[in-house]
């Protein structure tokens, strides 16, 4: 074959358009990645919204563990949705029973409830009830009674800030803030209080 002057000239300017592709090649592949990697609006869109459950449940039974692999509070609803953030459940007729290392201590119910697992707190609300076993077998079970109680499931203690009803072997006792600490047994009860206790006792 006779190369020929304008097939050599064809081939110079072959060669001086090659850099010009091989940056095109980079630039359309550059393109791509960007187009194809992830936003961190993708990401945001993708993530449950805090007011999204993440999932629901019905008749379901939730129980947790402590670290050593002890069960420490069962807790059943008629319809259970969980949120991630608090690792929160929010349940309809909650049944909470909450267990220390000798069984049962405290039982509790409502029309309606959350429970806040990074906080380990139940919020009970709508005729809440709560009968918590006396420390000893001498004292006997007291049931608390109102609109509003919450319970923090790892200390065992017991609060209220609207008006209570307490009702135990000495009487019945009426306030409008409660405290008590289900591991002593110590119950405090403020605002106006008043009730009916066995003779020798007081409100």
């Amino acid at each position: 074959m006779k190369w020929t002057k304008p097939l050599f000239d064809a081939i110079d300017q072959l060669r001086g358009l090659l850099p010009l592709a091989a940056l095109a090649a980079v630039a359309g592949y550059t393109w791509w990645l960007v187009q194809s990697a992830p936003q961190a609006g993708d990401a945001a869109r993708a993530a449950p919204l805090a007011s999204t459950p993440d999932y629901e449940l019905t008749g379901a039974m939730v129980e947790r563990f402590d670290p050593t692999g002890a069960r420490v509070t069962i807790l059943r609803g008629s319809q259970m949705s969980h949120y991630l953030v608090g690792d929160r459940l929010a349940v309809v007729s909650p049944q909470l029973v909450g267990l220390d290392a000798g069984g049962q201590h405290m039982q509790a119910m409502a029309r309606s409830g959350q429970y806040l697992g990074t906080d380990q707190v139940a919020d009970l609300s709508g005729q809440a009830r709560v009968v918590v076993r006396g420390v000893g077998e001498a004292q006997g079970p007291v049931m608390f009674e109102g609109e509003s109680l919450q319970i923090n499931t790892a200390t065992r203690l017991l609060t209220a800030q609207t008006s209570v009803m307490l009702t135990s072997d000495e009487g019945v006792v009426r306030g409008n803030r409660l405290s008590h600490d289900g591991r002593t047994g110590i119950t405090e009860v403020g605002g106006r209080a008043h009730g009916q206790l066995k003779a020798g006792l007081s409100p």
